[in-house]
This record gives structure tokens, sequence and C-alpha cells, in this order.
């Protein structure tokens, strides 16, 4: 008898209910979108209501497509974004509109709380603070809306919003709260003295009591929502967390060693480590953020598949969509072919990857992209080539910088859009030196969540083997050595190119915005 889950991921664009079986196979998907609002520069918010009908449109969606009766469905997982803040009243309805993870209006905030020189600043290297994370938003909104901080009664995420819309139950979650709000089991859970010099000591009362484990069951399907969705009420609902970390779990990247790839409009790095891990450059490590006694190390670029498709669009000239027509395949596909014909390096083109600045390792929003060694030669293929490249080139000094602090990393495995070009994966391992593993489901986010499902109907006894029985490798690629160790200059190349012009972008920045 085939036993099924509904795994819920809840994104920026939309939410995405997906039914997989216990073995991982997805039966079927629905999907319903949701609309940023963008009051000012930096700004960017979402109605909670809108969340509410596109999360009962989305489950039911995959229902009416997979064939199957609902009531069959034995629990629900659950992810969303983060750092995306909920204000709640009294009666847990929203105060304001949500605070979505990248809006960015906290600078200031961000600023002065990197300056306090608490203990759990760690998380950060105690370097720079981003104004995405969690007392940020917060504090801003407590100098900035003060009727809307008073009038709040709960804090809590994007996560926590799906459990109480499906639950009734007000929980935090232990994922986001210890990778945005520097939460810490091993210390005692929230630092307090953080909070109390940024002047958010009264905020600790709008917190949930109760702090939820992935997989954990946070409460039964509300009689509400089962009437909507034609779910059975009172199946489980597990706990979950930030949709990038749900994903590791729906690659099954569960042991130090491996590091997964999530890859998209950017790339996110995120690794488990067995010993606790704080540097400059790194974000974590996270304890317990994934899998209780295992730490959460997490690195980020932020503009990769983001550039590729910005070259496309504004640069790609009329032979190449032409040819693409005859042939009867994408744009894409033309260019990956001819860019595989062209050696490493891309006959001496180096891209700094920075069209929206550095996440990590140097953590520099003024630093701005570049391509360098244009000659008449190159051609739209050798620039298409050498932004792949590029990308990967700031992957590689990432994980130099992993290795430097002792976290080494075995394989890596890789979901989301880049895995689309087997080239691209190829340019992967070959700058790395690293195995790249693609998995067979690269909706690994919404997998992960379905898989914190079935720890939580208990169709398996830990993330750990759930994730063993439901993912599946789809393809392995090896490096190329011979590939690798020409690409090690092009990689000290890169990093040459921002040290030499990191002072001068952050003039230009500046007077450009003057």
């Amino acid at each position: 008898m085939a036993h099924f889950i509904l795994g819920i991921d809840a994104g920026t664009e939309s939410i995405r209910s997906g039914i997989f079986n216990e073995k991982g196979e997805c039966i079927s998907f629905g999907l319903s979108e949701n609309t940023n609002i963008h009051r000012h520069p930096g700004w960017a918010e979402q109605k909670i209501g809108q969340w509410e009908d596109s999360l009962v449109k989305s489950i039911k969606s995959a229902i009416e497509s997979s064939g199957i009766d609902p009531q069959e469905i034995e629990g629900i997982g659950v992810d969303g974004t983060s750092c995306t803040v909920v204000f709640l009243d009294e009666k847990n309805k929203p105060v304001r509109d949500a605070i979505m993870w990248m809006d960015i209006r906290a600078i200031r905030e961000a600023e002065e709380i990197a300056e306090l020189e608490d203990p759990a600043l760690k998380y950060v290297g105690h370097m720079n603070v981003s104004p995405e994370w969690f007392p940020c938003k917060v504090l801003w909104v407590k100098r900035n809306e003060s009727e809307v901080y008073s009038k709040a009664k709960k804090i809590i995420e994007h996560t926590d919003w799906l459990i109480l819309k499906l639950t009734g139950e007000l929980t935090g979650n232990i994922n986001t709260t210890t990778v945005r709000w520097f939460y810490n089991v091993k210390e005692g859970g929230f630092p307090t003295s953080l909070y109390e010099k940024a002047g958010l000591g009264d905020v600790f009362r709008k917190f949930p009591d109760r702090i939820l484990r992935i997989g954990e069951v946070a409460g039964r399907l509300t009689r509400e929502i089962a009437g909507k969705t034609g779910l059975r009420e009172g199946i489980p609902i597990a706990g979950g967390g930030a949709d990038a970390y749900m994903g590791v779990i729906g690659v099954n990247a569960l042991k130090p060693g491996k590091l997964a790839l999530i890859t998209g409009s950017s790339h996110l790095h995120i690794g488990l480590s067995s010993v606790e891990l704080h540097a400059p450059g790194l974000f974590g490590s996270f304890p317990d953020a994934i899998i209780p006694g295992i730490e959460v190390v997490e690195a980020g670029q932020i503009s990769t598949g983001s550039i590729v498709k910005w070259f496309v669009t504004n640069f790609v000239n009329s032979e190449i969509p032409a040819e693409a027509r005859n042939r009867k395949v994408s744009v894409y596909d033309v260019l990956n072919e001819h860019a595989a014909e062209i050696e490493p390096g891309s006959e001496g083109l180096v891209v700094l990857e920075h069209w929206q600045g550095n996440r990590t390792p140097w953590v520099d929003a003024n630093s701005r992209g570049v391509i360098r060694g244009l000659t008449l030669k190159h051609s739209p293929y050798h620039v298409f080539r050498a932004i792949m490249e590029g990308v990967v080139y700031g992957t590689q000094v990432i994980l130099r910088r992993f290795e430097e602090e002792n976290f080494n990393v075995d394989e890596i495995i890789a979901c989301g859009g880049a895995t689309q070009s087997r080239l691209w994966m190829q340019i992967h391992a070959d700058v790395t030196g690293k195995r790249i593993t693609i998995p067979e489901e690269q909706q690994a986010v919404t997998l992960g969540s379905a898989i914190a499902a079935a720890k939580g109907a208990g169709m398996y006894t830990s993330l750990e083997r759930a994730a063993s029985a439901m993912v599946r490798t789809r393809e392995i690629i090896e490096p190329d050595k011979e590939k690798t160790a020409a690409y090690g200059e092009y990689v000290n190349q890169y990093v040459a190119t921002y040290e030499n012009l990191k002072e001068e972008s952050r003039r230009l920045v500046q007077h450009s915005s003057s």
C-alpha cells in the first residue's frame, strides 16, 4: 500500500504544493502565484491575506492533478522564505504586511548591530550584519512604526505562519531562529545581551514559547483547512524551516563532507559540520539548525543564474535565436553547444560576478560586476562561457575559505536551474575539482518539506533515514583534473580582480548614488 505526504514550499513568487509517496516519487504539483509590493527602493512586502488564498489554491491544484483521494495524504511539511517577518496581534491576526526576506530597509540598524561587539555576532564572523536578518527588521519597525510594534503581541516568520494557519498553533522553528535570529540552543536560546544592546530588550515576550525542530509534529490539521482542501482533519503537520535549508534535506546532503548547492538566480552553499566553526566570510556555524547535534555552515553568491539571464536577454544577437528556432531548441542550448567548444578560461576572459555585490566571503555590497580581458576575437559564446566560469570561480573562492577553516568538502550535491546546463555543471566540477551529484528530483525544497512530513507522520524515525529512502541520484559528474589545474590561475585572477578594484568600486558606487 502506497503512502502519501504533502510538501508545501512557500517561496517569494509562489506557493508550491507537491504530493509525494514514501519513496520520494513526485505524484503531482500545484502552484499559486504571489505578488510583491515595493513601496520604496529596497523595500519588499507581501499581503498575508494573499498567502492564505495561495496556500489553499496550491494544495487544491496538487490534489486535483494527482488522481488520488486527498483523504489518503498522511502528513504535511512546510518551508518558507527567510527572514520574512510577520507581526501578529492578540488574536493572531496580522498587524501589517509581511516584510519579505529581500527587504533591506534596515541598513542603518544592521550597521549599528554589527558594531555591538556581542558574542552572538560570531554567527557572522564578527563582520557585517545583513539588513535581511531578523533583529535589524524588528528594530526598524520599533523605531519607525511604533504603533505596529506596540500592537504586535507575537512576531514570527513565514514558516511559522504556515504552521499557524494549518494547525492553529503559534510556534517558532529552530531553523530560522538559529540562522537569522541569532538563536543558539547550546547557549540557552535567544541571545539576551545582543537584543538588549540593540534596544530590543522588550521583544522577548513577543517571541513564540515553543521552538520546533524540523520534522517534529507541530500540531494537527484544522477543520477549516481540511474543509477548504479536502484533506483529512487531524493529520500531523511537521515543523519546517527556511526554503533553502529544507533543500539541503531534499538533496540528502545531511553528512559532513557533503555540500548542498542550491542554484537559481543566486547560489547558496550549505554544509554540515561535526564541529563548531566561526570565521569571517562565512555564516554560522549554526547548531542544530537542521539535524540535532550537527552544526551548519552557510555561504552564498547573490547573482549567478540572474547574470546568465541578463546576458541572454540583453546581448544575444538575432542570429542565435534564429538558429534556435530553426533547430527547434532553446537559445540556451545553442549557447551551451558553442561555449562547450571553447577552452577553459574563455581565451583570457575573467568575469567577477558581483552584479549585485558580494555576499560571501568578502561581504561587500559595494563590489560590482567586471568583464576583464576582452579582445576583438571574443564572441558572445566566449562571454557566455566566461560568465558561467566566473560564477564558479566565486564558488571556488568560497570552498577555499571553507578549507582554510578545516571544513572540507568531498562532494557537491546540486539542484535548481543551473543543473539544466550539463556544461555549467561540468564547469563546476572542473573548477572546484569536486564530484557533482545531481538528484533526480529537482524540486528539492518541496521534497525536503515532504521528507519532514514523512518523519512527522511516523513513516521514518529520523530525517536522515527519510532522506536516504526518498532521494535518488540522477547523475554524477566527475572533474577533469587537467582542467582543474588549468583553472587555478583563472581563479587567482578572479581574486586579484576583486582585490585591485574593491576600493574603486566603493568610490564609484558612492559617486553614482550621490
